[in-house]
This record gives C-alpha cells, structure tokens and sequence, in this order.
C-alpha cells in the first residue's frame, strides 16, 4: 500500500514509540525487543538518510543524519550492556529520550519542510523509495512486515 514520505516516516515513528514502551514495561524478551528496535531504527534511517534527506535543504538534512547516528551509537551501547546491567534503565531513558527528540523536531520542522519543498506526487515517489529500502532492510534482520 503506497503512501506519502510523510505518512510512512510518522507511521514507523508511532511503531517505535509502542516498541519503547514493551521495552520500558519490562515485560517479555528485552533483549529481543531490543533486537528489533535496532533493526527498525536502522531500516528507518538509513532508508530516510538514502532516499528522503537529499529532497530536504542540506542543513536539516545533515542535522537529522547527525540525530540517527546519535540514537544509533545510545542503541549499540544498550545492546553490549544487555537488559540486565543495573545501568541499563538509565541508558535506556537516554535512548529514547534522544530519539523523542528527534522525532519531535522532525514532525514539527524536517516534514513540514519535506512538503513545502515538494509537490504531492514527489511526496508519493519518496515514499514508494523509503518503503522500498525500509523493507529490504528489514527483511535482512529477520522483520517481516504486512
């Protein structure tokens, strides 16, 4: 089902935010979620950084890209700790406190910009390429998706 650049990134964002909160909860396999988080948060960017960044003006471009390294270096640190080191709850609300930030600024400043900057059919065409490398993503690390 195609949708908009827009619509997908704000999507998987609301899929995150369920993620974290599985997470925090504490509840089930940690370590499993935690997997899956990685992969999601890797798909999400690396898919945004390819496809969806270069339509944006090279300074929020490279903001956002500098925010997902950030996440990403918090996440790999979560994951050579493990859920069971006593630190990991506070690494953990830095974690998805750098990633609240992000998204926060991205739907309220990179989107708006994203469809002031191209029409309605480009905003289609960036989501269709988003998609494509989100999935191909995912479906290396094991995700499917419906």
């Amino acid at each position: 089902m195609a949708s908009d650049a827009v619509t997908l990134i704000m999507s998987d964002h609301r899929v995150m935010e369920q993620l974290f909160d599985r997470l925090r909860a504490g509840s089930g396999d940690r370590q499993a979620l935690l997997d899956e988080i990685a992969a999601r948060l890797t798909a999400h960017s690396h898919a945004e950084e390819q496809r969806v960044y270069p339509s944006l003006p090279a300074d929020l471009a490279h903001h956002g890209a500098d925010e997902h390294h950030l996440a990403e270096r918090l996440l790999h640190d979560l994951q050579r700790m493990g859920p069971q080191d006593e630190a990991f709850g506070d690494r953990l609300d830095d974690f998805i406190a750098t990633v609240a930030h992000h998204v926060e600024e991205e739907e309220s400043t990179v989107l708006p910009a994203l469809r002031d900057a191209v029409g309605d059919a480009r905003l289609i065409e960036l989501g269709a390429a988003f998609e494509q490398v989100r999935l191909e993503e995912l479906a290396v690390a094991g995700i499917s998706v419906s």
